[in-house]
């Protein structure tokens, strides 16, 4: 099973902000939906509840990562209580690509099991944000692949597109 972390960060590492994105950028939005398509998801619980979880969940099949005991997920949803079950989980259902769709603490803790990262780089910094992608070690990540978008009149910032595949040494 292929694991494949999915992020959008501003230049300072911010990935959220007051619970949820601290942009609005549908250049970005379609390249997470395209590459999300097809996917065994896995999410923390503040990311599926927050305002983009009611639309991407939908109609996929998901792990959600909580420490409540007694939470429960919509349709086509499992819950774990920890990661390493989560991606397990995945696993016994025979997921072919797992897609982890963060916060910031599932992210860095998805990272060691992760194969490749879809990074969206965001030209712009955010303030106070509350959430933030782990850094991304050159050592490990080998960056396969990048594509831009120039700001537009729906996107107000410009963006990069970044792909990275884990080092074969790692």
């Amino acid at each position: 099973m292929e694991i494949v972390m999915i992020a959008a960060r501003s230049e300072n590492g911010v990935i959220g902000k007051n619970g949820g994105l601290p942009w609005h950028m549908p250049a970005d939005e379609a390249v997470f939906l395209n590459e999300i398509e097809g996917c065994f998801l896995l999410s923390g619980r503040k990311s599926y509840e927050s305002n983009q979880g009611n639309t991407i969940f939908r109609n996929k099949q998901f792990v959600i990562i909580t420490r409540q005991e007694d939470y429960e997920a919509g349709p086509g949803g499992h819950i774990a209580h920890s990661v390493e079950a989560g991606i397990e989980l995945a696993r016994a259902q025979q997921a072919p690509r797992l897609c982890v769709l963060g916060g910031g603490e599932i992210y860095r803790q998805a990272m060691p099991y992760a194969d490749q990262l879809i990074i969206t780089d965001i030209h712009t910094y955010v303030e106070n944000g509350d959430a933030f992608f782990p850094q991304i070690d050159p050592e490990h990540w080998a960056l396969t692949q990048q594509a831009s978008h120039e700001a537009d009149e729906k996107n107000p910032f410009p963006c990069t597109f970044n792909w990275y595949q884990r080092r074969s040494n790692t």
